[in-house]
């Protein structure tokens, strides 16, 4: 059953790694505050069994926040689990020397000593700790029995290329999944002697990383310089990939590099997803924060906009457009219509003119000051 599955290269999303550390992690941290806090709590004021939970709760949504800037719920199988137990005792340590110093300046603020939190820091960085060794480690088990690989590419037919390669192969717990080669540019003549697979031509990356999926660019030329570095990024632009190089010039592109290697070669990381989950959390809460006020700020101007567009000329309020967006996903926006009903039947859609006469009288005051452009908050 597991060899017939290891076949089918079964691929987790990004979220549910991340869920699934934030899960295992509640886990093991229920283990410390049943066997640590609860007792010390206990103590004195009477708490609920809902008191309990809630606290739990809302302690490890405080720990979800913290954790989440700072990349301790990262999905790649590569991250070392030394260095993030080593992060988590870290950033537990402070929240701890924080409660205490809190303490320390304002008596009785909890209803613990300083000495009893400590204790149950501890307690939670050791079940922490626990959590994440035994999550990585069935991670890189199942990576090697084919489950949760990312498809790969190298972009270069030569010794570095056939290197990364074997090394790649011979490591499955790295989590790559390698498809095979795409010729580079610089790439000289194959020889024969090595049995690969080429997929393509570098000037077709993109179209290759769709078709085929890809999760990993591997660029590993002869001779690396800015503008090779450059035509590649271009090439997959737009693409969900992360781009590695097997670097000469290890400053290729600054400020969007970030290091990691698979077993002894080392990789910068270019083009690396910096919209990560908690930046989409904050820009959707911006988004909401701005957008609710100036919507009932301006819902006058809606109405009286929506009015005069009827009254002007007959047909809908609205005109809806279809829009491609990021990784090529379709949408509909929607704007106030400015011109006469189904102006569009006769010249398809084409660009607006000052002068175009399928524009009505209101749609002309209304594009002036982009008024018709509100619909869209």
């Amino acid at each position: 059953m597991l060899e017939t599955l290891q076949h089918l290269r079964i691929r987790f999303p990004r979220w549910v790694i991340a869920w699934g550390l934030y899960i295992t992690d509640a886990i093991f941290a229920f283990f410390a505050f049943y066997t640590v806090l609860i007792p010390l709590l206990s103590r004195g004021e009477h708490y609920s069994q809902f008191d309990l939970f809630l606290i739990f709760g809302l302690g490890q949504v405080f720990l979800g926040i913290v954790f989440l800037p700072l990349n301790l719920y990262r999905s790649e199988p590569t991250v070392s689990r030394f260095y993030e137990i080593q992060q988590i005792v870290k950033v537990t340590f402070m929240i701890a020397l924080v409660a205490v110093f809190v303490d320390a300046l304002t008596p009785n603020t909890w209803p613990l000593s300083a000495q009893e939190m400590l204790r149950y820091w501890f307690a939670l960085s050791m079940s922490l700790v626990a959590s994440r060794w035994i999550f990585r480690t069935i991670q890189k088990y199942l990576l090697t029995k084919g489950f949760g690989l990312r498809k790969t590419i190298i972009v270069g037919i030569n010794d570095r290329g056939f290197q990364v390669a074997k090394n790649i192969t011979s490591h499955m717990n790295q989590g790559f999944d390698l498809l095979g080669f795409v010729h580079s540019d610089d790439d000289p003549e194959i020889d024969g002697s090595h049995d690969i697979h080429v997929i393509g031509h570098e000037k077709d990356l993109k179209s290759i990383i769709l078709e085929n999926q890809i999760s990993e660019v591997i660029v590993a030329p002869i001779v690396l310089d800015h503008t090779h570095v450059t035509r590649i990024v271009t090439r997959a632009n737009g693409s969900p990939v992360s781009i590695k190089i097997v670097p000469d010039l290890h400053e290729v592109i600054s400020g969007l590099a970030r290091t990691e290697q698979i077993y002894g070669i080392p990789l910068i990381q270019v083009n690396p997803n910096l919209e990560t989950v908690y930046n989409t959390i904050v820009k959707r809460f911006l988004d909401l924060l701005i957008s609710i006020p100036v919507l009932i700020i301006s819902s006058p101007l809606w109405i009286i906009t929506s009015a005069i567009i009827k009254i002007d000329s007959r047909g809908p309020v609205f005109y809806k457009q279809d829009r491609v967006g990021k990784l090529q996903k379709h949408f509909i926006i929607y704007k106030f219509r400015t011109m006469f009903e189904n102006a569009e039947q006769l010249t398809g859609p084409v660009w607006a003119s000052e002068e175009d006469t399928r524009i009505t009288r209101v749609g002309r005051i209304l594009r002036r000051f982009r008024l018709d452009e509100l619909p869209q908050l």
